[in-house]
Formats: structure tokens, C-alpha cells, sequence
């Protein structure tokens, strides 16, 4: 039996909840960027077998802003509708499979509950008329990748190298009640197959702290319906720190940067945007193989392009085990 129940227990090979990237458009999709993998909050140690990770994140996005200045919606000018709110409500679910002490998969499947809720501008008065909303619960995209990690003699140090595919699994076809067709950067998926890859790892500083780090990019391989994401490019770094067996605490300083996106279905001038959050969080281990934690991600550098949605903060949830 491991040591540590508490940092035994967070899901093996699971990188890939630590860049569930924020598609932040004009209309403000996003998922929370954190890492909540072993290096994060767990020992670092490889899992055999299989583990699960269920997290349910909730970012509400109702601040105008535009380069790094918040606006009011009486601020906007020259666009064809003004943004109110995307309430989005995410349950992420990664299914991982330790091969051996050196290799492991994992697969991401998100389900977005996601509310937006715009107004039309009129045309010949320059106000706001009609409003526009769209609501639906679907499956996102999956990811799949595979992990390769490394360990120190002294086991004080580890890393690894992952890479795999976004698919094309999301739905891009959402309409409202009246039919009308939602934006491509509020779809479920992008529809397009992005190529995923990057590196992470952990420092061990004696028996109850660690530093933590990750990087990753993320690249869309294809152009679909004339709409391609914008690459995305993640970087990560904390600190954990274990009380007891059953309670740590884990600080993140996450940075997000986002290209435009780009074709004849995309918003270039209001996509891409540059964001850092600090993100504090608690971990409360259950048994010998199981972890509940709980994050508060909170922006404190916010750069888009044009006008566009941000959060004022998000909250994510989470429950790991391994089997």
C-alpha cells in the first residue's frame, strides 16, 4: 500500500486534463486550464491498471472586454451583435490505463452544457433589438494521447513527454428554436483533428512540497467548413504541499495564449486572446486510492482581440481513482 493515500491518488497519465483548452471567441466558450494530473497534486509515481478522473467545471462568462480594458455593452460599436453571457458547465471525463511503469494512454471525453445569449444590433438605429439565445447539453471533442514518463534514480525527479489527436467527435451543426445555426467558435467541436503534444514534470522538495510544471501546443491539422481553431499554446507552473496523508493544497500560475482563428466561418478579429490565472486548490484524499479537489481559477492578466467575453473567475471540481 502507497504511503501516501492522498498522493497516491490522482489518475495516471492524465496530462490531458491539464490543457482542456479555453476556445475563447466573441462568444466565449471555455474550459478551465489546469493541471490536475499525479505531478499536480500525487507523487508522480506511475499507475498499472486503470484509473478515471471526473471533473465538473462551471465558467460563466459575462464581462465585455476588449484588449486588456473591460467595456460596457453601451461601448460597443460597429459589430452585429452584442454578447450578454455563455454560461458554460463542463463534465470532463478522462479514462487512463497505466501499460507499464514507463507508458500510458488516456482518452478525454467532455460533455458542455452550455448557455449563450446575445443581442442582434439594429442596422439603420445602431441598438440592440432582437436577442438570440442558444442552450444545449452535447458531447465535445475527444482527445486520446499517450504518455512516456521518466524517473530519477533518487525518484525526486520525473517528467514526461506526451503527445496524441483532438477528434473531430463535437457536433458543429447546434442550431437554435428559430434555426438559426450558432457560431462555429460556440459548437461543442471545432471540427477539425488537432494534433496535440508537450512535456511536464516534477521536483520533489523533500517529503510534503514538490514543483510542478507543464507545457503544451495544441494544432489543428485541417480546415472544416471553412473554420480552423487558432493554435493554442499552454504553460504552467506551482506548487504542491501535502499536510497529511489526507489533505494538500496545490497553487497553479496558469498562461493560455490562442491565435486567431481563421476561414470564411471564423471571427478573426474577435478570437485569440492571451490570459494568465493564478489558480489555488484543496485535495482531501478518500481511502487508499481515491481523491476529491476542488480549484478557484482566477484571471489576473486578460489580453483578446477585439471585443469578446471573459470570466470574472471559474471553479472546477473534481473526484480520481485509480483501480
Amino acid at each position: 500500500m502507497n504511503k501516501h493515500p492522498l498522493l497516491h491518488s490522482t489518475l495516471a497519465a492524465l496530462v490531458i486534463a491539464a490543457f482542456a483548452s479555453a476556445a475563447e471567441a466573441s462568444c466565449g466558450s471555455a474550459f478551465c486550464t489546469l493541471m490536475t494530473d499525479r505531478y499536480a497534486q500525487g507523487s508522480g509515481e506511475p499507475h498499472l491498471g486503470w484509473s478515471a478522473d471526473f471533473r465538473l467545471e462551471a465558467v460563466t462568462q459575462k464581462q465585455l472586454r476588449s484588449g486588456t480594458t473591460n467595456l460596457d455593452a453601451s461601448q460597443v460599436t460597429g459589430e452585429e451583435a452584442i454578447e450578454r453571457h455563455t454560461k458554460n458547465l463542463n463534465l470532463v471525463t478522462t479514462l487512463g490505463y497505466g501499460i507499464d511503469a514507463d507508458w500510458s494512454v488516456s482518452v478525454r471525453i467532455p460533455v458542455v452544457k452550455r448557455d449563450h445569449l446575445h443581442d442582434l444590433i439594429d442596422e439603420q438605429t445602431g441598438q440592440a433589438s432582437t436577442p438570440e439565445q442558444w442552450r444545449f447539453t452535447k458531447v465535445g471533442d475527444v482527445q486520446v494521447l499517450a504518455r512516456r514518463q521518466f524517473v530519477s534514480s533518487s525518484g525526486a525527479i520525473s517528467y514526461a513527454l506526451f503527445g496524441g489527436l483532438k477528434l473531430p467527435t463535437g457536433s458543429t451543426q447546434i442550431t437554435n428554436g428559430d434555426g438559426s445555426r450558432a457560431e462555429r467558435a460556440l459548437q461543442p467541436g471545432s471540427g477539425t483533428t488537432d494534433v496535440v503534444f508537450g512535456v511536464a514534470g516534477r521536483q520533489a522538495m523533500g517529503l510534503t512540497d514538490a514543483l510542478i510544471g507543464q507545457a503544451s501546443v495544441s494544432q489543428a491539422l485541417n480546415i472544416r467548413e471553412e473554420f480552423k481553431p487558432g493554435r493554442r499554446i499552454e504553460l504552467s507552473a506551482g506548487w504542491s504541499h501535502a499536510y497529511s496523508q489526507n489533505l494538500g493544497t496545490v497553487l497553479q500560475l496558469n498562461l493560455r495564449q490562442r491565435a486567431r482563428d481563421s476561414g470564411a466561418q471564423s471571427e478573426p478579429g474577435n478570437s485569440g486572446s492571451a490570459t494568465v490565472d493564478l489558480s489555488p486548490g484543496i485535495t482531501v484524499g478518500i481511502g487508499h486510492a481515491s481523491t476529491l479537489y476542488a480549484y478557484v481559477q482566477v484571471p489576473i492578466y486578460q489580453k483578446v482581440n477585439g471585443i469578446q467575453l471573459v470570466p470574472h473567475s471559474a471553479l472546477a471540481l473534481g473526484w480520481t481513482s485509480d483501480f
